[in-house]
């Protein structure tokens, strides 16, 4: 007896069955995104730089650019956290704290008659360029188009205890300047 129309027969059946396993999938999948709107993939990790200095990445289903905020958003002052070499961006305005300089906070387990002072050494960088910039606790630094100040420094100090450079957390508040010169009020 001859077997191969029968093993000819069999291959034939096992792609087509391949075939419609493949278009059923697809048709699955095809309907699936229809009414999620969504095909549950991923875009690409790019950010686009928007006019006021925030960033935007793509969004699903297109992976087209999320819209930039408008430049009349109202966002008039923002906050960073950033620790000794850690660079942050908002408003348009990248800070990088480089070196503590001064920590002379009264320790929180003792009574002093002054409360001390921080002072770090940070580049700030904006419109109008780079600049190396002495920060001191709660004294903003000027520049045309914004105020930056250092208005807190993490952890508090405790008596006999040197804190580590890599612990200390720095918060920065950045504000629009308005036309007349002004920081914006908050």
């Amino acid at each position: 007896m001859n077997r191969t129309p029968l093993i000819f027969i069999s291959i034939g059946i096992l792609i087509l069955g391949g075939i419609f396993g493949f278009w059923l999938w697809n048709k699955n999948a095809e309907e699936s995104m229809t009414e999620t709107g969504t095909d549950n993939g991923y875009c690409t990790q790019e950010a686009k730089l928007c006019p006021d200095g925030s960033y935007v990445g793509r969004m699903l289903p297109s992976c087209e650019f999320a819209a930039c905020p408008e430049s009349g958003s109202g966002v008039e002052e923002a906050n960073l956290e950033l620790k000794l070499n850690q660079t942050g961006n908002v408003l348009g305005v990248r800070i990088t704290p480089l070196e503590v300089m001064e920590d002379s906070r009264c320790p929180i387990d003792v009574v002093c008659i002054w409360a001390g002072q921080v002072v770090v050494r940070a580049r700030l960088e904006s419109g109008l360029g780079t600049a190396l910039q002495l920060f001191t606790s709660n004294t903003p630094i000027t520049t045309e188009a914004e105020t930056v100040e250092l208005i807190a420094t993490q952890p508090a100090p405790t008596s006999g205890e040197k804190i580590a450079p890599g612990d200390y957390v720095f918060t920065f508040t950045v504000k629009k300047r308005t036309a007349d010169g002004d920081a914006s009020k908050g």
